[in-house]
């Protein structure tokens, strides 16, 4: 029995370094798998990896303050043309007074040293939120109450991060807590915190007051808190009324306070002419 056991013992103990054996080949066959293919995928297109790493930041600061930040999850990086392909993305604009937290979000950007660009090869997620007490909070600290941030969604977005600045070409859609809407390209400019959207606007109106606008463009501004609308046509169930802009009026949270027309346009079914423009309540 004495012999019986200890055979037993050897043989449970072989069967373990066996199997720890076949464990650890098959965990160093795919590492050794894995490290190939990030080098031969890029080497497929001609490039070279320079490092694999997980976390990546970049950000930028003036007197003492960041004025916006790029963070990926992981970032590969290439030796020509100092290039990096960067996975879920989230750029960060405080704005050079810290009046601002717009968040900018992807799964997939490339990012030019060179050039400073990060450019999104999919879909990108806008969030446009006021940061009013930004200055008298720690340096990056999110809003401690956010209002409806403006959700904008779009394709092929380019971030500088040398400037803040960014723009697209492609379609975009936006939406307010009582509009929503597309328009086809946009610009946003860091200094001043505008965006543009640069054609083919359409909205779409809410509530109380249901109807939709067109416009041949529009702009969003933070102060005052507006978006004017150029060559804006209005329809609703009981008329058709154009201008030659038209501005709407922002409250704190992003709902609309009253619109302003401007300009010589038309109005009615037929569309007769405009008198002279004043304000329009939306409460």
């Amino acid at each position: 029995m004495p012999a019986h056991l200890s055979r037993l013992r050897r043989w449970f103990a072989g069967a373990a370094i066996a199997a720890v054996l076949l464990v650890a080949g098959a965990y160093f066959y795919a590492r050794h798998r894995v490290q190939n293919a990030l080098k031969q995928v890029p080497e497929k297109i001609g490039l070279q990896v320079k490092q694999s790493a997980t976390g990546f930041t970049v950000s930028k600061s003036e007197q003492g303050r960041t004025l916006f930040t790029i963070r990926a999850g992981k970032a590969i990086q290439f030796k020509e043309g100092r290039r990096a392909e960067l996975h879920d993305v989230e750029i960060i604009v405080y704005g050079r007074d810290s009046s601002r937290f717009d968040r900018i979000s992807g799964s997939d950007f490339e990012y030019d040293q060179q050039t400073g660009d990060a450019t999104a090869k999919g879909d990108v997620q806008i969030d446009l939120e006021a940061n009013p007490a930004g200055l008298t909070n720690p340096d990056q600290a999110a809003p401690t109450d956010l209002k409806n941030p403006i959700h904008l969604k779009t394709s092929g977005l380019v971030f500088n991060q040398k400037t803040g600045n960014a723009f697209t070409k492609e379609r975009i859609d936006f939406r307010l807590p009582q509009v929503s809407g597309s328009a086809i390209g946009v610009n946003y400019v860091a200094t001043t915190n505008e965006l543009t959207l640069k054609s083919e606007v359409n909205l779409a109106f809410s509530g109380a007051t249901q109807g939709t606008v067109t416009a041949a463009s529009a702009i969003i501004r933070k102060n005052p808190r507006v978006v004017v609308l150029s060559s804006p046509r209005v329809q609703n169930r009981t008329q058709h009324s154009a201008a030659d802009a038209a501005t709407l009026y922002l409250r704190e949270d992003n709902t609309i306070g009253r619109v302003a027309a401007s300009g010589t346009g038309t109005s009615s079914p037929q569309e007769p002419r405009l008198r002279k423009p004043k304000p329009l309540s939306l409460n």
